[in-house]
Order: structure tokens, then sequence, then C-alpha cells
């Protein structure tokens, strides 16, 4: 059975790449010095980042103090210090920068440093959002999603990824496309899910190409083409996404999309539970239990068994419990990993 991936986690300042946290603007009065951070941080020397911005933190530079507060969460070119970071963060953002405005609420919203602070973090990621910084839009949709320091508000969700989302955010472009697929009200519209997730599949979002392949498989949204949900399995597969690789031995198993070739389906699936993918582990479990594109082995074969049962897999633990075969932990530990995994 194919998997759709699961939406899930905030799109936090701390998680973005170095090269695109730190936008410093030649133009501001400290322009030389923000310019020598910036080649340094692009050079990956960021002790020389954080000599050039200090001159300006301690003048109370509200960009040198965001980017030195990055520094100092991530340490780099200085001594680790997530409260410190949060509040070089916090200078910044009452001064009125927008991206440490995000950062804060990024930090409130996930206790990274301070105390954590749900409706706090709204405050702060509207402020960014209202001033047009995708990330915080998609932030401030994520919390209206889940009613983490607001009220739950799917309408008001949506318009917030619907913000970034237009802005070219990959990940608000997926949380929209999940949103409108799995709405259980008026804005339930495979058609718009489908577009959504077809405009982060094409930035290379390894879920957004799982889900739009999906989406082809089971004729949502878009007429049935399983050749099309071949082709972004494997760039959602390729991208090692592990409910993608599970997906694609899926394909190759039941010769949908492709010719049907046991071997391929045995490879995708071991490489999928390699990465702790309960479907996967009970798939290849059952290849090795039935001699399926692989020699049979049935020792093999409750290995894996176990290994998915433990990750929460109820097929896996069905057929050690027929087969009167102890499962390698507890159904306790293994309903709580099924309900991590969430």
């Amino acid at each position: 059975m194919m998997r759709c991936g699961v939406f899930y986690c905030f799109l936090l300042a701390a998680a973005c790449g170095l090269s695109g946290a730190y936008p410093l603007h030649a133009a501001q009065t400290n322009a030389s010095a923000l310019h020598t951070a910036q080649e340094a941080i692009e050079k990956k020397d960021y002790a020389e980042a954080a000599a050039s911005l200090t001159p300006l933190v301690e003048a109370g530079d509200a960009e040198a103090l965001y980017v030195f507060g990055r520094l100092t969460l991530e340490g780099k070119g200085v001594k680790k210090n997530e409260k410190q970071a949060v509040a070089l963060f916090r200078q910044a953002a009452e001064k009125g920068d927008v991206s440490a405005q995000n950062a804060l609420g990024a930090a409130l919203a996930s206790g990274q440093g301070v105390r954590r602070d749900y409706k706090e973090a709204v405050r702060w990621f509207r402020k960014a959002a209202e001033q047009g910084l995708a990330m915080a839009q998609y932030n401030l949709g994520y919390l209206y999603a889940h009613g983490r320091g607001v009220a739950k508000d799917e309408s008001l969700a949506i318009d917030w990824y619907s913000r970034a989302a237009n802005q070219g955010l990959a990940s608000a472009q997926y949380s929209l496309g999940w949103t409108y697929m799995n709405s259980k009200g008026e804005h339930q519209s495979d058609t718009r899910a489908a577009h959504w997730f077809e405009q982060a599949a094409e930035q290379d979002h390894a879920k957004a190409q799982n889900n739009l392949a999906y989406m082809y498989a089971e004729g949502r949204g878009y007429a049935r083409d399983e050749t099309k949900a071949m082709h972004w399995y494997a760039r959602a597969a390729e991208n090692g996404f592990a409910e993608a690789q599970y997906n694609l031995g899926f394909m190759y198993e039941q010769g949908r999309g492709v010719a049907q070739d046991y071997n391929k389906a045995v490879e995708w699936y071991r490489k999928a539970a390699e990465k702790n993918e309960p479907a996967a582990q009970y798939s290849l479990g059952l290849m090795y239990d039935q001699g399926t594109g692989v020699a049979r082995n049935l020792s093999e074969a409750v290995r894996w068994y176990r290994l998915a049962a433990r990750n929460g897999d109820p097929d896996a633990l069905a057929v050690l419990r027929a087969q009167d075969i102890p499962p390698a932990e507890s159904g306790a530990a293994s309903k709580e990993k099924r309900k991590r995994k969430r």
C-alpha cells in the first residue's frame, strides 16, 4: 500500500542553511563590515565573520545582532550559546529586523534557548509575516493549522501558507497542498493539492515529490498516470526520502507504471528499511519469507518483521503473532514508536 508523506514541523530559522540565513544588505550604514562578514560566511570562515560583526554588535546594529545571533546559536566562529543567541535575536527584533523577528518566534515556538511560549511566538511571527517574510508567513500558518498560541483556524492557516507559497517557498507550497488534500471541510480540493505539490516538487522538495506521485498513482487531482507516478517517486527516492523509496519498491513489486521487477522492489525496500521505514521493513521481510526477488531466508524475514513491529507496523506484528514469534519489544513500546513517527 502506497503512503503519502505527512505534514509536520516548523520551518524554523535555526534549520536554514548558512548561506541563505544571513541576508546582509550592503546599502545599510555599516555596509563594508557587513559585506566582509557576508564574504566570510560564504567562505565558511565563521571566525572572521564573527570578528567583523563584533564592533557592529557592540554598536547595536540590528542586522549584525541577528547574524551574530545565528552564529552563536550554531556555534560557528563563536562558542555555542542558545540563550545568548535568543537575547541577540530579541535585541535585533525589537529594532525591527524582520529576520530576527522570525528567528525569535522560532526559538519561542521550539523552546530553543528560551522557555516555549507559543503566544509570544505568534506575536513575533506576525510582525515578520506582515512585512512579507515568507518563512514567518509559513510559521504563522503552521501555528494556525495546529492551534498553537492561537485558536485553530484552517482558513487562516491557508491564508498565511498561501502568502508564503506565492513567494515560492517550497515548504509552504507542500503544506498548502497537504492542507487542501486532507481538509475535512470546505477547503478540501485534490486539484489544488496537486497543483501545490507540483510547485514544491519542481523545487526538489522530496515530500512534495512523493505526494505528487501519490496523486498521479491514485488519480487524485489529475487523471491516473502511473508512469508519472513512477517518475516522481523515483525523484523523491533518489533524494533519499524513505517513504518514496518504499513506494517505489511497491510500484516495482506490483508492476505499476513500470515492468514488474522483484529485484528492484527488494533494492528499494531495503534502502527504505535501512532508514527505519516500518512498511518497507515489513515488505522486505515478506520478500525474504516468500523468496521473492531474493533467496528465501526465514531468519532474515523474522529479523525484518521484528524491526517493523518494533517501529509500529501492525501487519508485521500480526505475522509474528500468527507464527507465535515474540516481537523484539513489547506492544506498548511499538505503539509509542508509531505515535512518534506520526
